[in-house]
């Protein structure tokens, strides 16, 4: 049972039963949540009752907001609290739920015979493993089996019931709902010209675009950079990294995430690094990659099947950019299981895992971490229960307040993938569809450019722009998200929410970047490549601060939004196509496509250091 190889690096398994609890309170069960089954899913039977399910317990936290609070303070330069982040301890505190909310649910799940189980470090979620049947009696509900367009299969229940007593104690209880599929945010339909790439680099590009050192050339953009071709001479030159010696690269580290049994192939890597970062190529042997909940790893050779499903694609583009812009700073990769493709065992033959909670848990339980972590992977907004999706988007928010530069990619759908664009409410009403996580407020989320003097939205896939559904907008960028949606004089109302968080926040390089997989170069587009091109950039300006003696930057927004934007290059081309529309318009300062625009070190760092 994979969950608890890893909670036994989490914390100790917390066991009911000889605990003291008040007498027992019981309700009538009522339903906590609905969520509609979206319409690529279809029912196809009852779930087997006998197969294992690892249920993951939300718990209502403590000091509600006051997370959000701490880290609005701490990442505003404005306030007297700026760069005080928060420690883990800080965190833990504010956040473990009231001893009634403990034992009440203790209470609850001992009623239904249920004494073994496992609590984060916080304590602010359970999880345990049980039959779909148990499932079914604790939660009041049916699960059936559901299959979607591309063969996925797994067992859900489109709403759950509690007593009513712990309404207010308990927030999600997940897999139930929830019909996402985390998907990497890399246009795969590029890798179709893969042969035709390596073609072309064996007989001309490898005599143009080898490094064979590591020093700046001085050379134009124009000479340097190539739109078919887009090496990391090219970003480091365009956004003016290629000069900077970090200083502390010790005390600095890089964070990338792996799912759907991705890993970053250390020989794929380092060949990546030998052609375009040669001084990093040790690098590709010396970075970490840490397993949670049983993660792929597997370096061997690629099998037939591995390359037809283009594995690895999205785990080598990351730790490519990542190392290749940000080294010597060192880099950790984390590969959380669970997701597909699914491996069944004898104990647990249905995939049922909710990715980013299990990695969130599992990096809230560290002292640890790197300041700034990339993460490419999201989907759909509606397909993600709100509850959920709240939940996660306060771990996000558990992150910046410890002083940790969170970045996911804005996706690659613009405002939404022709022929999708509708609401999953039963209405069907025609809409834009924003992304998640990249919609939550407390995440700086990279939208995709292409061409460099200037540089405009990405064409040939919709760069993820618009406005989340879930989330209001937030404070730090209020005023900026109006004056953008005045200026579209009413161009698409009613098909998204003026209300919402207003994304992306910034943008990258994500047309035809350079990566290396399954041994071969080749090239693949999608702001996949922006957010961890961008959040290198940072962990660069990260490593001037600390050598400074100053705080790292931690969460982005709220100083971008003062006047940092000041420090990036503003995209004013180009839109977030999508929904068969133009979608949402780029334009001088922030705009739903590309943010602010895409990083100029040099002016980064002289903003972070005037602070």
């Amino acid at each position: 049972m994979y969950f608890y190889k890893l909670s036994l690096s989490l914390c100790a398994i917390g066991i009911a039963g000889t605990t003291a609890l008040p007498p027992r309170v019981r309700s009538d069960y009522a339903v906590k949540e609905r969520h509609p089954v979206p319409f690529n899913w279809v029912e196809s039977g009852p779930a087997p009752r006998e197969q294992n399910i690892h249920l993951q317990i939300g718990l209502k936290q403590s000091n509600e907001g006051q997370i959000e609070k701490h880290l609005v303070e701490t990442s505003d330069p404005k306030h007297e609290r700026y760069g005080q982040h928060l420690s883990l301890a800080d965190v833990h505190n504010m956040v473990k739920p009231s001893e009634e909310t403990l034992e009440l649910v203790s209470a609850w799940l001992e009623d239904h015979g249920i004494r073994e189980y496992v609590h984060n470090p916080s304590k602010d979620w359970v999880s345990v493993m049980m039959p779909i049947e148990k499932a079914e009696e604790l939660l009041q509900t049916k699960y059936s089996t559901y299959k979607n367009w591309n063969g996925a299969e797994v067992s859900r229940a489109p709403e759950w019931s509690l007593p009513q007593h712990l309404h207010e104690h308990i927030d999600v209880v997940q897999p139930t709902t929830s019909f996402f599929r985390a998907s990497p945010q890399t246009y795969q339909p590029l890798m179709d010209d893969a042969n035709a790439v390596h073609q072309w680099w064996e007989q001309s590009g490898a005599a143009r675009y080898t490094e064979t050192d590591d020093e700046a050339s001085g050379a134009s953009i124009s000479k340097i950079c190539n739109i078919s071709f887009t090496t990391p001479k090219c970003i480091r030159t365009l956004y003016g990294t290629i000069d900077y010696k970090p200083q502390v690269p010790g005390k600095n580290k890089i964070g990338i995430t792996n799912y759907l049994n991705e890993t970053s192939k250390r020989s794929d890597v380092a060949k990546f690094l030998r052609n375009f970062r040669p001084a990093a190529a040790k690098a590709a042997h010396e970075f970490e990659i840490i397993q949670i909940a049983n993660g792929n790893n597997d370096q061997g050779p690629y099998t037939a099947e591995q390359i037809e499903d283009g594995k690895n694609i999205e785990g080598n583009l990351d730790a490519e950019q990542a190392l290749s812009i940000g080294w010597p700073t060192p880099l950790i990769a984390w590969n959380t299981g669970g997701s597909p493709p699914f491996k069944p065992d004898a104990n647990t033959p249905t995939d049922t895992n909710e990715p980013y909670n299990v990695w969130l848990n599992y990096v809230l339980g560290q002292d640890d971490l790197p300041q700034v972590i990339s993460t490419s992977y999201g989907d759909d907004e509606q397909t993600v229960p709100e509850s959920y999706a709240r939940r996660a988007c306060h771990g996000f928010a558990q992150l910046g307040a410890r002083g940790i530069s969170v970045f996911f990619s804005s996706g690659d759908s613009g405002v939404g993938a022709n022929g999708t664009c509708f609401s999953n409410d039963g209405k069907h009403t025609h809409q834009f569809i924003p992304s998640f996580p990249a919609g939550c407020p407390w995440v700086t989320a990279v939208g995709g450019t292409k061409g460099f003097e200037p540089e405009v939205a990405v064409s040939r896939y919709g760069s993820g722009g618009g406005f989340s559904n879930y989330f209001r907008t937030p404070h730090y960028q209020k005023s900026t998200v109006q004056a953008y949606i005045e200026s579209l004089n009413g161009e698409y109302n009613g098909l998204y929410n003026k209300q919402g968080r207003g994304y992306p926040d910034v943008a990258a390089q994500g047309n035809h970047d350079v990566i290396v997989w399954a041994g071969n170069i080749t090239t693949v587009g999608g702001t996949s490549a922006s957010s961890p091109s961008f959040a290198a950039v940072i962990a660069l300006v990260n490593d001037a601060l600390i050598a400074a003696g100053k705080p790292t930057l931690g969460f982005l927004n709220p100083w971008l939004y003062s006047g940092a934007y000041e420090a990036l290059t503003d995209v004013v081309s180009g839109s977030a196509i999508g929904c068969n529309t133009a979608g949402f318009p780029a334009q001088g300062g922030w705009d739903a496509v590309t943010g602010w625009g895409t990083p100029n070190f040099g002016k980064l760092v002289d903003v972070a250091m005037s602070k």
